[in-house]
């Protein structure tokens, strides 16, 4: 076998030697070196010969005589005639393609022109072909360019093409550049070429194999000739905004195809040579930076950038966020290619002849053209129906007050209160919702809870507003106490259905400021999600944070510091991060509401997205999300691993978990359990330790057991957070986890970079 395997590699051998033809060769055997060469090439072993001159020559004639009806014999009777006392051996021109030894005997150029571009008439008229043949194109990128290039030969649009590629032919090309597997491993240059060759060998091809770049981009654009048109359909971000400087220096007009809703971009730098670079989409990008980036991660941010978010289909986006994750790069279908290099094609047709002068950008989108009546290729989902009550004003507040019949008498003065209420309203609450409004009447603070109206699990479970108006009770306590003042709680005067939570009456107590030691960390207080150093917190400061709560009546405070159980919680709670971002209800409460994407649409509710501490990848990353049909299709698919692995990474580096339960989940009980956390978390920051809260897990299995599941979750869904439920009780008991009201995580970490927002003073505490 190894004398076979010898010969099998002397054949790659010699083909290797082959590989970088491209350029047909020229055959007039009226030349005598031309003959010599002729008959030199008859003699190379498995040459296939193909000579259909005669039916060629049939068709000029009918080409020239377009009125006329031959009979077959009167055409052949013509073909003699024309060919008078040439041999037909003799006529037109023998074309050999080395790379596959085939010799073609075919009309010389003139001739072969005409007949092969006559069915273009007269959509294309004669004057107008011979002006397109005298165009010079220069195609970047060969995937998508790989179809405009041979379409724009098929039709001729152009003498010359110029093309540049630095990528070989690979398997995972073949989905959408036509080729054959006998073409892998070519540069994709020499790919392209050959088969425009083989198409119309007349055409100039000049290849770049060693793609674009700085040093050959002159010669590309302006050697033997300025370019006419310039179609860029490169991956590399640097070599688009470089390739259109040197168009716009030149005047040479700029078209792209992007597949995706076959988006067809033109850039007239021939007529306006002031125009922005890509519609002025990428003013603010360095070029320097885009030199630089490797990884497609670095990459989607800029390509989304020039391609535009809001614009590409659904599922691009919704492949955008599987890059890397369970997909490899950005997909391309060869119909899009194809119809792509058609429309490019046409497109560069009209503007080399002037019939089409405009720039701008375009989109030929079948989806939307050729659909479901309906236009609804989406599975729905059951629309949640709301809970909707009307907001609580203050008149409503002060006529419910009225009915208190007390006497009690308070010490504390206005700008006492406003200082409790400004260190009250400093406390954490999901989402950043403030579902708060304090009223003070007669040195009284009243403490009223808005609904959210939201759809979050948290709100539905009524979590979210009851342990944020304990943190909120714990701050007013802790900085009254500071102040010199104890305050005595009445907790819902008018029954737990009432949206007044607690009754505040202070009294001078400067006896119990040591007790307010605290509140001098209040507005230090704050979130931090960064990933974390992974380090060792020690005992004692466990044990102080852990002994904060002691006072709380029914709270208990359990750490995980082990690694393995913490690396258990992570994987758990990475599962129920994907389902609250790809579910469609949680989806539109998070990524629409919570998440504040846009610096300049910031509110004083809602999470700024800056602080959740990720790279501007991630961000785009929640942008494409806020799609419901990107986060539909992915639910249906079973994607959304990257956001899994976000949330994994940063969980896996804390440094403890820490988990409160309370005996219920009643209202009391969440609101001590609101009052539990905010001590733990003020005691934690005197620590200097980063805290983040992690509580979607308790929210999503309660609900699953307690609420109406089957509204909100997929059968898919459910069986994920049961085996995440197994998960989580492999590190806590079952017991706690059914008591649990808040879980967080600690660890060591730079501040966090930005804060959220908070609502001013006027617009939640009113004085009567």
């Amino acid at each position: 076998m190894a004398k076979e395997y010898e010969k099998l590699n002397q054949i790659k051998q010699k083909q290797t030697q082959k590989e970088e033809s491209y350029k047909p060769v020229f055959l007039r055997l009226n030349q005598p070196q031309d003959e010599s060469k002729f008959f030199e090439i008859l003699e190379s072993p498995g040459l296939f010969v193909g000579d259909f001159i005669i039916d060629q020559i049939k068709e000029l004639l009918q080409f020239k005589s377009p009125q006329k009806k031959f009979l077959p014999q009167e055409l052949d009777q013509l073909a003699k005639q024309h060919l008078g006392s040439n041999q037909p051996e003799a006529y037109g021109v023998w074309v050999y393609f080395p790379w596959s030894n085939r010799l073609i005997h075919i009309l010389d150029e003139e001739e072969f022109i005409q007949v092969r571009t006559s069915r273009n008439q007269l959509k294309i008229t004669p004057d107008e072909q011979q002006k397109l043949s005298q165009k010079k194109i220069g195609v970047i990128g060969l995937s998508v360019g790989q179809s405009v290039s041979v379409t724009l030969a098929m039709e001729r649009i152009c003498g010359e093409l110029r093309l540049t590629d630095f990528d070989l032919l690979e398997l995972t090309n073949l989905n959408r550049i036509r080729t054959g597997v006998h073409n892998l491993g070519l540069p994709k240059v020499y790919s392209v070429a050959r088969e425009i060759a083989e198409i119309d060998p007349f055409i100039k091809v000049v290849c770049y194999p060693e793609g674009l770049n700085e040093a050959n981009m002159n010669d590309f654009f302006t050697k033997d000739g300025k370019l006419d048109l310039l179609v860029e359909e490169s991956d590399g971000f640097d070599i688009k905004i470089l390739s259109r400087y040197k168009a716009r220096e030149l005047k040479i007009p700029v078209i792209m195809e992007a597949s995706d809703r076959c988006m067809v971009d033109v850039e007239r730098f021939d007529l306006e040579p002031e125009r922005p670079i890509l519609h002025g989409l990428v003013d603010h990008l360095d070029i320097t930076t885009l030199k630089n980036l490797k990884t497609t991660e670095e990459k989607i941010p800029y390509m989304l950038d020039i391609l535009g978010i809001e614009t590409s289909s659904p599922r691009l986006k919704a492949s955008m966020l599987e890059i890397e994750q369970s997909i490899n790069t950005w997909p391309q279908l060869a119909s899009a290619v194809t119809m792509g290099g058609g429309i490019a094609a046409d497109v560069s047709r009209r503007m080399l002849l002037h019939h089409f002068t405009d720039s701008g950008r375009y989109y030929v989108d079948v989806e939307e053209i050729i659909g479901n009546k309906s236009g609804k290729l989406i599975k729905k989902t059951k629309k949640q129906k709301k809970i909707k009550q009307p907001d609580l004003t203050v008149t409503d507040m002060k006529k419910l007050i009225s009915k208190l019949k007390t006497n009690d008498k308070s010490d504390a003065g206005k700008q006492t209160l406003k200082k409790i209420v400004h260190a009250a309203i400093a406390a954490p609450s999901l989402g950043n919702s403030q579902p708060w409004s304090w009223l003070s009447q007669k040195n009284k603070l009243f403490l009223f809870i808005k609904r959210n109206y939201s759809e979050s699990v948290s709100t539905k479970l009524f979590f979210n507003e009851y342990l944020a108006a304990g943190a909120a009770i714990e701050n007013a306590t802790i900085k009254a106490a500071e102040l010199g003042y104890h305050a005595k709680i009445d907790y819902f005067p008018f029954g737990v259905s009432s949206n007044l939570i607690a009754k505040f009456t202070f009294k001078n107590a400067p006896e119990i400021k040591h007790q307010g030691a605290l509140a001098n960390y209040i507005f230090i207080r704050e979130t931090n999600r960064k990933r974390g150093l992974g380090s060792e917190i020690e005992n004692k400061v466990l044990n102080e944070i852990r002994d904060s709560i002691s006072d709380v009546k029914g709270a208990s405070l359990n750490f995980l510091t082990d690694k393995n159980k913490i690396t258990t919680i992570a994987n758990a709670l990475s599962v129920c991060e994907r389902i609250n971002l790809l579910n469609p209800v949680m989806h539109s409460e998070y990524l629409n509401k919570e998440v504040i994407r846009e610096t300049r649409i910031l509110g004083k509710v809602g999470i700024d997205f800056r602080t959740l501490e990720e790279p501007n990848s991630v961000f785009m990353a929640h942008k494409i999300l806020s799609d419901k049909k990107v986060a539909s299709f992915l639910n249906e698919c079973g994607k959304g691993k990257l956001f899994e692995n976000l949330a994994y990474n940063k969980i896996s580096n804390s440094s403890a978990i820490g988990l409160i339960t309370m005996p219920s989940h009643s209202k009391m009980d969440l609101i001590n359990g609101g009052i539990a956390f905010e001590k733990a978390w003020l005691s934690a920051t005197k620590n200097n330790l980063a805290f983040q809260p992690i509580c979607l897990y308790l929210y999503l299995i309660k609900f699953l057991e307690e609420g109406e599941k089957d509204k909100l979750f997929s059968q898919e869904d459910i069986s994920d957070l049961q085996k995440v439920k197994e998960q989580v009780s492999l590190v806590f008991s079952e017991l706690d986890l059914k008591r649990g009201v808040f879980l967080f995580r600690l660890f060591d970490a730079e501040r966090p970079n930005t804060r959220s927002l908070r609502k001013p003073m006027k617009e939640v505490f009113f004085e009567s």
